[in-house]
């Protein structure tokens, strides 16, 4: 009885003991001086979610693929699987899902969303505003109207004076829309924009609106303004960008090169694809513009001559590309060359890549280049080439130089004249030398001579000798000279 009540003692202490270091270390929740570490709540793992059953969800590459997978937007559900989930994706498509507006979405660190290929009409203002770290959208192919696309749908995060720009969007994709033109101030609320695509929106005139917006954009580096039905491009649409270096303006109406080219001074690749221009000649060229590396001028329907001086004022050119199209027959020997220093030689630009397929040349001049030996890759298929003395330098040299940088390109240069060599291959013509060069005809025509007078006359002088006639020249021959010894004796005695 008396260890009973020891135990029960010594327990009673114990709990006392115990109680009383659990109040010391459990912090006093009415002590405002006491810190109170909340956890952080547990994220969802996202693969295990309803929507990575829906969608494609690529967590390596932080990649969410919904294309076609979507009836609407992503229900709240969703979104909560999204934004309490354990991986953050930072690419999110949503195309071909027939969505029709953007709702304002909520916070979530996406850097790359595409909605293109939907019926969007209509844009929530502010639809992107808590979307922080987006650098790349793309509304392409949808509905939206000049109406509709408003300066306020890409307002950034509000403050307590104004909204911020979108503080991270660089590339806008806006092609394939219902565009006729742009409200003046529709980029106010993002200021660093570096690319803008407008491609295949009929605005068939850049009005003044338009020409604000896009002039306004300070950072703009690449503009595509392919397939907008338009004949002109005012000067100050390539005056603002500055550092504007990539200009897509392929399918237009253009029967000139675009006014205001020579304020791109920092332009250095340029697309002019399919535009009605028949010709560079007379003031029709290009300007200066010294730091323009690759010009695309092809599927041109009407261009039929480069004419003197047309890429003269080009002179860092590598690659240009004038293939596929059909009328140009005239290329002019001069249309490269520029007088730079002043001196007697000409400058050329150090062309690298040279496409020439698929046009209507018949004959390559050889002083068109200097260097032809530094083009990487000249193409100069399906032409019908000349294959004759007019074309010896084509014949004779460059297809060679062709065959050996990259034989495929020398398959399908063929000739087709005369007709006697049409559909032969002009490596083949100049393998077989069935074509001779203007010297080589000289050297055939001295041949000929040898033949015809030298030869028959050494055979007439060895007939002779044969004959003994030479003794009889030799005694005439003594005769002559002892005259003409007499007559010399006559004069020095003469003189002494």
């Amino acid at each position: 009885m008396k260890f009973k009540s020891c135990a029960i003692l010594a327990f009673a202490i114990l709990c006392i003991v115990f109680t009383k270091v659990a109040c010391e270390t459990e912090p006093d929740k009415d002590d405002p001086t006491t810190t109170v570490t909340p956890e952080p709540p547990k994220k969802t793992p996202v693969k295990d979610s309803k929507l990575c059953k829906k969608c494609i969800c690529d967590i390596q590459n932080n990649f969410l693929d919904c294309n076609e997978k979507l009836g609407d937007w992503f229900s709240s559900d969703q979104w909560n699987d999204l934004t309490n989930g354990d991986v953050v994706f930072k690419t999110i498509r949503l195309e071909h899902n027939n969505l029709t507006t953007i709702p304002a979405l909520p916070a979530y660190g996406v850097e790359n969303l595409y909605l293109a290929f939907n019926q969007i009409e209509n844009i929530t203002l502010g639809a992107f505003r808590n979307l922080s770290e987006l650098v790349n959208l793309d509304i392409s192919h949808n509905k939206l109207t000049t109406k509709t696309l408003v300066p306020d749908v890409f307002q950034g995060p509000y403050s307590t004076s104004d909204y911020k720009p979108l503080p991270k969007l660089r590339s806008l994709n806006l092609g394939y829309n219902d565009l006729h033109s742009l409200d003046g101030d529709i980029f106010e609320h993002i200021p660093q924009l570096e690319e803008l695509v407008l491609c295949s929106n009929p605005f068939q005139i850049i009005n003044k609106n338009a020409e604000v917006a896009i002039s306004g954009l300070a950072y703009l580096k690449t503009l595509d303004i392919s397939y907008l039905e338009i004949d002109e491009l005012p000067e100050t649409v390539l005056h603002g960008p500055r550092d504007l270096n990539t200009l897509l303006a392929a399918g237009n109406e253009f029967r000139s090169l675009p006014d205001g080219l020579e304020y791109a001074q920092n332009l250095i690749h340029l697309v002019l694809n399919e535009n009605p221009i028949e010709n560079l000649v007379g003031d029709n060229v290009f300007p200066n513009m010294t730091s323009l590396k690759y010009l695309s001028m092809s599927f041109m329907p009407k261009l039929y001559k480069i004419g003197p001086g047309a890429f003269s004022e080009l002179q860092n050119l590598t690659e240009l590309i004038l293939s596929d199209n059909k009328f140009l027959n005239e290329f002019d020997e001069l249309a490269f060359s520029k007088n730079v220093t002043g001196g007697p030689y000409l400058d050329y630009p150090p062309l690298e890549h040279f496409f020439l397929n698929n046009c209507n040349l018949t004959v390559l001049p050889k002083p068109l280049l200097v260097r032809w030996d530094k083009v990487k890759v000249l193409d100069l298929q399906y032409n019908p080439w000349r294959c004759d003395s007019s074309n010896d330098y084509l014949i004779n040299e460059l297809i060679g130089h062709v065959n050996k940088t990259n034989s495929i390109l020398a398959k399908n240069v063929k000739c087709a004249f005369p007709d006697e060599l049409k559909d032969v291959t002009v490596l083949r013509v100049a393998d077989e030398h069935l074509v001779q060069t203007p010297g080589a005809s000289l050297v055939w025509i001295g041949l000929l001579v040898v033949l015809l007078i030298v030869i028959p006359t050494v055979v007439a002088a060895y007939a002779i000798k044969k004959r003994g006639c030479f003794g009889r020249f030799r005694r005439s021959d003594s005769v002559a000279n002892r005259a003409l010894y007499n007559r010399t004796s006559f004069n020095e005695d003469f003189h002494i």
